[in-house]
């Protein structure tokens, strides 16, 4: 005889508290990746240009002054940063392949912080370092996950 519960499987007034935890973490880790990646763009208006002339620009100058690196290995990657952020931030949101979502983000905040120690600029790694943090206990509650559009 199966026993007898009084909660509702299905609702979300029963759901668990690492049900809660992981739906707080994704929706968090989602919006902060996507207003980084848009705020790539807005220097006093969105667009193209502001993300070229603005970010990409400001970076590579720092790039170019502060590390051996050639122009091959991170040009690439700063033209390109701004579209994973946002891609990634919606693809979270929306729940597609969430664990693979989340751990292309941990791998991206890995490729931030890596960036900015090569930079020398230890304050905001410690910054990348909770949110390392914090992708990887989306992680370890994502076997809780309710919500997902795409397994």
């Amino acid at each position: 005889m199966p026993k007898k519960t009084n909660q509702r499987n299905g609702s979300l007034l029963y759901w668990s508290a690492e049900t809660w935890a992981f739906l707080s973490l994704r929706l968090f880790l989602a919006l902060k990746f996507i207003t980084a990646g848009l705020g790539k763009f807005n220097n006093g208006g969105y667009s193209f240009s502001n993300l070229y002339d603005g970010f990409v620009a400001s970076q590579s100058s720092a790039f170019e002054s502060k590390t051996n690196l050639p122009a091959l290995l991170y040009l690439p990657y700063l033209h390109s940063l701004a579209y994973i952020e946002i891609a990634l931030g919606l693809l979270l949101l929306a729940g597609v392949k969430t664990k693979y979502t989340l751990a292309l983000i941990s791998l991206t905040y890995v490729s931030l912080g890596f960036g900015l120690m090569l930079l020398r600029n230890p304050d905001p790694v410690g910054t990348i370092g909770i949110y390392i943090l914090l992708t990887s206990a989306a992680l370890y509650f994502v076997r809780h996950n309710k919500f997902e559009l795409l397994r």
